[in-house]
């Protein structure tokens, strides 16, 4: 009985541009909330918290669609910009329910 050889595939899966744009757009949110919240600013900068994770996420669901692509980097960009919107709307909630006068 012989082992068989695989051979290696020459039609390997390219990831989509759009799914690693949304990854990319993550990874610099998620720098720039790190950021904030290190340096303790009292306003943080909307443009890390609410708009890039959103563009963030059309551009991950635009990489899912992609037929014949690799999808690795749409399905980490898109959970990642998520997680940033469902942190900021927790965030939102939490800060909206101290009070500041007993």
């Amino acid at each position: 009985m012989e082992l068989g050889v695989k051979k290696k595939r020459g039609d390997r899966r390219l990831p989509t541009i759009s799914g690693f744009l949304s990854f990319l757009v993550a990874l610099i949110s998620l720098a720039g909330l790190n950021v904030a919240l290190l340096i303790k600013e009292k306003v943080f900068p909307g443009v890390f918290i609410i708009q890039l994770p959103i563009v963030g996420f059309f551009l991950g669901v635009i990489g899912l669609f992609t037929l014949k692509r690799s999808r690795l980097y749409a399905i980490w960009g898109l959970s990642l910009n998520i997680f940033l919107l469902i942190f900021t709307l927790l965030m939102i909630i939490s800060s909206l329910g101290i009070n500041y006068k007993p």
